[in-house]
């Protein structure tokens, strides 16, 4: 009865909490397939959410069996799929070329190891952790990096150097800029940047969107929920599926409390 009413709720701010195996996908998947079939929504209007490619193609199969395969279906995607349409949808914002890098923790290595190796340094296991925690931390506290990575001057990205680690950072920062690369949390702080800039770009975004279903919703962090915030502006059509004791991304900084006080935030 409360999954039929969730699929049939169709305006507004919805959450939806439920535990492990209670049919919170096939909830998505329904509301999805009601929307399109019985509500008349075009596919290509409806952003859905979820956070591994892996959960994304199930859920992408799912809705082809309920919809059929005529559809446009490319809406189902990571954070991380769609802020990369976002950017190579209008690549002139960043000045990037169309066909940028994006760059994995393999990648991330292999750059990082030939950094260390101009610094004399050797590059082992502990020393990759700490150093990409801390690329990521300097990334999530100072955003007026992208600024920085996207202009064409060569110069200095971060605000000071005073230590090695700090050398080691510039270094890799000035290395993706020249090569044109984006690693994940790129792909989100340039996507937001490009919002936060262009109110065309952003304004295109929130029209086309008048539907956003975000799955496993308590693995979102701050960022990914202020780019949904974003995107939601207009048509204020956003559900969230989640279950709070399922948090497994606190180490990348997925909040729960993003669910938990969601209706505090977002439902009058």
């Amino acid at each position: 009865e409360k999954q039929l009413e969730a699929v049939t709720s169709t305006e507004g701010y919805l959450r939806v909490i439920a535990g492990a195996g209670s049919g919170k996908t096939k909830l998505l998947v329904s509301r999805y397939a009601y929307l399109v079939k019985e509500y008349g929504i075009d596919s290509s209007n409806i952003l859905c959410v979820t956070f591994t490619n892996k959960a994304a193609g199930e859920m992408k199969r799912r809705i082809r069996a309920l919809i059929g395969g005529e559809y446009d279906t490319s809406l189902i995607c990571t954070y991380h799929g769609f802020c990369v349409r976002v950017l190579r949808e209008d690549v002139e914002k960043i000045f990037f070329p169309k066909e940028f890098q994006i760059i994995d923790n393999t990648q991330q290595k292999a750059i990082l190891g030939e950094i260390y190796q101009k610094f004399e340094l050797k590059l082992d296991h502990g020393s990759f952790e700490k150093i990409v925690r801390q690329i990521s931390r300097y990334k999530t506290l100072n955003r007026n990096y992208v600024a920085k990575m996207c202009c064409t001057d060569k110069m200095q990205i971060l605000e000071e150097i005073n230590t090695l680690d700090d050398q080691i950072i510039e270094a890799y920062l000035q290395h993706q800029k020249q090569i044109y690369a984006m690693d994940f949390n790129d792909l989100l702080y340039f996507t937001i940047d490009v919002f936060s800039r262009c109110e065309d770009v952003v304004v295109k975004w929130q029209d086309r969107l008048n539907y956003i279903q975000v799955d496993e919703f308590q693995d979102s962090s701050k960022t990914e929920m202020q780019l949904i915030n974003m995107l939601s502006q207009k048509h204020k059509n956003l559900m969230i599926v989640g279950d709070p004791d399922q948090n497994i991304y606190e180490w990348r900084g997925s909040n729960v409390n993003l669910l938990v006080d969601f209706d505090k935030t977002h439902i009058p």
